[in-house]
């Protein structure tokens, strides 16, 4: 079906309604702007709408649209993906990174921002474009994305309850949350937990002489500490060189504490449950996790994490790509794969270039998918303390970088990481370290 004979539909969605612009192919409306709730009867009144004004102009064929933000699109791209009466209209949905269009509409004249002028532009934006890339429904990819962005937050979570639980300890006892310190590594291991949240325990222990203390703490700790008699010396001095906070908020401190150690808890119990839900998810059907948890360094979560935002690899080699040197279309390379990917991750370090001008600082793109990115970092993070090679990469990376030395070395880490990620994944085989003869 040609283009020329499609229609094209731009949505703007939200999480109560979804606003529709219709255009003729040739970019002029064919309706006046219309609203549909975000429920599957809205969905429905929409798909009728579109089929009416197909009928009516002699149209065979619909394009359609939206934003990718957030996941309030899903539902509404399946019901119309699967619809048995509009697929004899052949729709082809696609979406838009919110960038494009935002930039797009910086080609037209100064705009309002709203529900009812955004689908516009994103409309007249899928109609100028050239070699799209059509949505499809993958159960296969998205139940997995959906448990590894779960963990994701999750983990985030617990990231910001421990440092607000960091502060609540430092108010309570300065000296126990500072690395100079505080009695043990750990500020929430189990023997802290004891120690922290029973009322009158620290009271108790802070009487009692060093030998007595250790002996104390050695029992409290279920027999697991390695030296109790240092462990008993720098709990004392932790407690003698604390703050000691005034008794009208010292309750509603320790409720803070206690109220904070319950949510960490709930948290890690929760994160686990995911991981769990993901072992078993990726255990019989998902290869690509194989491949990249062979990986030193990457473990289950990472691999899952990368695999589920990667997906389909065909969905970065199958595009096309212009050939200047036989003037037609052809599908990237294995090259060209890697940098897709990694363009997609915002990995890449766009050229700003005007005449005789060429910036010497290109920053680091970061437009792309930011699970991706975030994982692939954590991962090559791991991987350089496994690996020789990409050890001796940061290295030399975190040398040449004149500040920033960890984050500047690590992304160039990480961007070397999407090679070898991608190479495991387009040759379907598992790693190996490189002092193992080449592939004959």
């Amino acid at each position: 079906m040609e283009t020329y004979q499609r229609i094209k539909v731009g949505i703007d969605v939200g999480r109560s309604k979804v606003d529709f612009v219709i255009l003729h192919p040739d970019g002029h409306r064919l309706e006046k702007n219309s609203s549909f709730n975000n429920s599957p009867e809205g969905i429905e009144q929409a798909k009728q709408l579109l089929i009416r004004i197909m009928e009516k102009n002699d149209i065979s064929g619909v394009d359609i649209a939206a934003e990718a933000t957030s996941f309030y699109w899903l539902p509404l791209f399946i019901q119309l993906q699967q619809d048995t009466e509009l697929a004899h209209y052949a729709p082809r949905l696609t979406l838009l990174n919110a960038a494009w269009v935002k930039w797009y509409k910086k080609g037209f004249p100064p705009d309002h921002k709203s529900d009812q002028v955004d689908p516009f532009y994103i409309a007249d934006r899928l109609r100028t474009m050239v070699n799209h890339t059509w949505w499809y429904y993958d159960a296969h990819w998205l139940n997995l994305r959906f448990y590894t962005r779960l963990r994701f937050h999750l983990s985030q979570s617990l990231i910001r309850e421990k440092n607000h639980y960091h502060l609540f300890l430092f108010l309570g006892h300065s000296a126990y949350s500072q690395k100079r310190t505080k009695p043990f590594t750990d500020t929430f291991s189990r023997i802290n937990e004891v120690l922290l949240h029973s009322p009158g325990l620290l009271d108790h222990l802070q009487d009692l002489e060093v030998d007595d203390l250790a002996v104390q703490l050695y029992e409290l700790a279920g027999h697991r500490l390695n030296d109790p008699m240092q462990s008993a010396k720098k709990f004392h001095h932790a407690l003698q060189e604390s703050f000691t906070p005034p008794i009208e908020i010292e309750p509603a401190i320790q409720t803070g504490l206690d109220s904070l150690i319950t949510v960490i808890r709930h948290l890690e119990g929760q994160i686990k449950i995911v991981e769990n839900h993901i072992a078993e998810v990726v255990e019989n059907d998902y290869p690509e996790v194989s491949w990249l948890r062979s990986i030193p360094g990457i473990g289950a979560t990472f691999a899952s994490s990368i695999a589920a935002e990667i997906g389909d690899l065909r969905r970065f080699s199958d595009r096309l790509r212009w050939d200047n040197n036989r003037n037609c279309y052809r599908r990237r390379s294995a090259r060209e794969v890697e940098d897709a990917v990694a363009k997609f991750a915002g990995l890449w370090w766009p050229k700003n270039d005007s005449g005789d001008f060429s910036a010497e600082e290109t920053p680091l793109s970061k437009r792309g998918n930011a699970y991706l990115r975030y994982f692939i970092l954590q991962a090559a993070d791991r991987m350089r303390l496994f690996i020789p090679s990409y050890s001796a990469y940061y290295s030399k990376k975190y040398i040449q970088a004149t500040k920033h030395h960890h984050k500047r070395a690590l992304v160039l880490t990480g961007r070397k990481a999407v090679g070898l990620i991608v190479g495991l994944l387009h040759h379907h085989e598992f790693y190996r370290p490189e002092e193992v003869s080449p592939r004959t």
